[in-house]
């Protein structure tokens, strides 16, 4: 039976079930409209709030979250709706009922407040036998009292048209829209005209640098960025280019607090504590290590992606715990590298553990001498044993039955590396660490088996066992996985300062070239003729120096996350929007040569392509819409500066969805727009979102977030950048827009768009978070910049 038949069937016992009695509101709600909400229309417990405040006001139901969606309330069975005479279930003008009694018309009002105090669009009055559904907000261009109505005049009417009542008010019906486009003058939320780039055949298209920018290209990410790759790291490197976690950015455009407490949401799920202080990596950690193989309890890590999670154990274990742990070996499992088949994760740990004793100490789990050594006790329970005999009486056939148990032993590969390690604890007196790496890398199922193996490991073997996770995924297996049935230790690592790593990265970079031509980890005999790499990691050395917007831009547009910071800067080397030309002639000249900011801007929005493509570009394009609603240009900055506003209010930055969805929707966004606006956000990186068991969806402001709506938004290279993308409702602006190259071109198009977009903002100058008179003149200035610069330009031309 479906969804829907099952709500039929419970209407209909409804209907049979009430007589015509005279309830009060109280017993309404809990006879019949609890049931016809929850049993009828299928409303999870979860998306109905009852006496939800607001303003001052309590509604009787809120349906739908984070996004409220339907103001239902109820009224005493025996305040019927006093329609005109004849009236019949079906479609009617709301200004007639409205009209019609001035208790229809309290009522109505009532249910419309709430509605326009809090952004709803469907509005619902029941008294339990009948149903009035209208729009309480409206973004068609109509009053909401002078739209059309649905009534329903009694239960056995909403069962003679339980289909269309269930695509009008279940909860899948509302989800999908039915009931707003049936009541809509207009539908607002149609889709919006194609953008520019639908018109460019060859979009996005490739820029093709030069065979010099092409070589500069691959050396940038051989030397920048895959070093931190490669497993023959060097000791060298790691005491050179590590940077402790923690640091906090002195540019990031969020509060401190934010970034301090980065992970503080974690503390009402289980005790956390920092990796590392100031002095060094935390003394309980370095202890848990020693102690691991008795406490028999894995140790979690916790860090947000690219904080630098693997790095800081290879630190820790290969630097600053070496002399305690000089007879420890440890074990890296890389799940990164794992097929993620759930029956191979045992034999991928064993595997890693036989090659790391073989290849690393030369202790070979499967020689002879070192089996007949672990196995010393069951060989001499053999020997006593029915075959004992055999040893003097016929000594090959003893041997072939030891051998043959033995081989029983081995056979069991899981039990014999654990078995190893015992032994080589007692008798050599070492310590061992396994590090479960990239766990987050895969499904949560496979996540789960991992947890357990660990777990395991933890509890059977004599070795200490690292887990590394990032927050949402330790959440989401504390509340409903593996890690439910368990109380590991758990540490946090923060990010190091990006523009701290950028730098050390390059010096070390630089003195390897330097001294030979190459890196530890590449291949034997390979040099490079490095050096137009070396003149380009000087200029970077010097603008992460001295370029104080240019660290601000990476330090924010990373958002703590090194592997992407590096990206970036790999990204602009080589990049076919640097002039390489310039840099390098400027060396051989002596002149110094600063970075231009806009060239690593378009480096990063474009990548290798022609134009900006949003699905490979790292920055979303802020502008762009889903429906044909002009304000909607605007949704996702004023959800970014909500939720950063609310969030420097609170500790560790983090605000209910649901209270900012009810400010959007305030200003008159619908739930889908809305819904958009936060799925973009979240996989844009620009907002970070938690699910905490007692308090519901909570989201807070990136650095990435923050630094586009603020800083990134006005700025010009950004503007040109995202015209391509955004759809231009106006038909008049979008004939207006088309594909330009020369600057002066250029110029002119963003400034038609940035006219275009003043004219969508609805909002005049209400206070609102989000400023678009601020964006503008922020604007201005970075266009006057640009207008000097192309000036410049065309005057060094008329010179040649």
């Amino acid at each position: 039976m479906s969804e829907f038949e099952r709500g039929r069937e419970a209407l209909r016992a409804l209907a049979e079930r009430l007589g015509d009695v005279d309830l009060n509101e109280a017993t309404t709600r809990r006879n019949i409209i609890d049931g016809l909400l929850k049993d009828v229309l299928g409303w999870p417990d979860g998306q109905v709030s009852c006496e939800e405040h607001v303003e001052g006001d309590y509604t009787d139901y809120t349906l739908g979250a984070p996004h409220a969606r339907v103001v239902l309330e109820a009224k005493r069975t025996g305040r019927t709706f006093e329609m005109p005479a004849g009236s019949t279930s079906g479609t009617t003008d709301l200004s007639t009922v409205r009209a019609y009694s001035t208790s229809n018309k309290d009522a109505v009002d009532q249910v419309l407040g709430y509605c326009q105090k809090s952004g709803v669009g469907i509005a619902v009055l029941s008294n339990g036998y009948q149903l009035l559904l209208f729009l309480g907000s409206r973004s068609d261009g109509q009053r909401p009292t002078q739209g059309r109505a649905i009534y329903y005049a009694s239960l056995e009417d909403m069962l003679n048209v339980a289909h269309e009542l269930w695509d009008f008010l279940s909860y899948p019906g509302v989800q999908r829209g039915d009931l707003v486009r049936a009541l809509s003058a207009r539908v607002a939320t149609l889709p919006p005209p194609p953008p520019l780039s639908s018109r460019i055949s060859s979009y996005p298209g490739y820029r093709i640098g030069s065979e010099m920018e092409t070589d500069l290209r691959i050396l940038g990410d051989l030397f920048i960025q895959d070093v931190v790759r490669e497993e023959t790291i060097t000791d060298e490197f790691l005491t050179q280019c590590y940077c402790s976690s923690g640091a906090l950015s002195q540019y990031a455009v969020v509060s401190k607090e934010i970034l301090r407490t980065r992970y503080q949401v974690l503390s009402g799920v289980v005790n956390t504590e920092s990796a590392r202080d100031r002095r060094g990596p935390n003394s309980k950690l370095t202890d848990d290590v020693i102690a691991g193989a008795i406490t028999r309890r894995p140790i979690v890590l916790v860090g947000d992606v690219g904080v630098g999670k693997s790095i800081f154990l290879k630190h820790l274990f290969r630097v600053d715990a070496k002399d305690i742990l000089d007879r420890t070996i440890v074990f890296y499992v890389d799940f990164l590298k794992h097929s993620g088949l759930v029956e191979d994760v045992s034999d991928y740990i064993v595997t890693t553990v036989s090659s790391v004793l073989r290849d690393d100490h030369d202790i070979d789990v499967q020689e002879r001498g070192f089996v007949r050594a672990v196995y010393k006790k069951e060989l001499a329970d053999f020997g006593r044993g029915i075959y004992g005999e055999l040893a003097e009486t016929s000594p090959d056939a003893f041997r072939v039955r030891e051998i043959e148990m033995l081989s029983g032993h081995l056979s069991d590969r899981y039990e014999h590396s654990r078995r190893a390690l015992t032994y080589l604890q007692a008798s050599r007196r070492m310590n061992f660490v396994i590090v479960l790496d990239n766990v987050d890398q895969h499904q949560p199922s496979f996540q789960d088996q991992i947890f357990i193996a660990g777990q395991s490991l933890a509890d059977t073997w004599p070795i200490s066992v690292f887990m590394s996770l990032r927050p949402d995924t330790f959440h989401e297996s504390r509340r409903t996985g593996a890690l439910a049935a368990y109380q590991p230790r758990v540490f946090t690592v923060s990010p190091p300062r990006s523009d701290l790593v950028i730098t050390k990265r390059l010096e070390f970079a630089r003195r390897e070239l330097m001294e030979a031509g190459r890196l530890p980890g590449f291949p034997a005999g390979l040099t490079l003729d490095s050096q137009s790499l070396i003149i380009y990691i000087d200029v970077l050395l010097d603008a992460f120096a001295n370029n104080e917007p240019l660290v601000e831009l990476v330090d924010n547009l990373s958002s703590g996350n090194t592997r992407r910071a590096l990206d970036f800067v790999s990204t602009f080397v080589g990049s076919g929007y640097v002039q390489t030309s310039r840099v390098l002639d400027a060396h051989k000249t002596g002149r110094p040569y600063v970075v231009p900011l806009h060239e690593f801007i378009r480096a990063i929005l474009y990548g290798d392509h022609k134009y900006y493509d949003p699905h490979t570009s790292p920055v979303p394009n802020l502008f762009s819409v889903s429906s044909s609603d002009a304000k909607e240009h605007f949704l996702l900055p004023l959800l970014l500066a909500t939720v950063q506003q609310a969030g420097e209010r609170e500790s560790g930055g983090f605000t209910d969805l649901r209270s900012t969805t009810g400010q959007l929707q305030a200003l008159g966004y619908l739930p889908e727009q809305i819904e958009f606006g936060v799925e973009r956000a979240l996989a844009g990186l620009l907002l970070e979102v938690s699910d905490h068991a007692d308090t519901g969806q909570l989201v807070r402001i990136t650095p990435a977030g923050g630094y586009l709506h603020k800083k990134l938004a006005s700025n010009f290279p950004y503007v040109d950048a995202v015209i391509v993308d955004t759809p231009i409702l106006d038909p008049t602006t979008r004939g207006e827009i088309r594909d330009v190259f020369d600057i002066e071109d250029r110029i002119l198009r963003a400034e038609t768009f940035m006219r275009y977009l003043g004219e969508c903002w609805p909002f005049g100058d209400d206070p609102l978070p989000f400023s678009w008179a601020m964006l503008a003149a922020d604007w201005e200035r970075s266009l006057a910049t640009v207008r000097r610069g192309a000036e410049r330009a065309a005057e060094r031309r008329a010179r040649r």
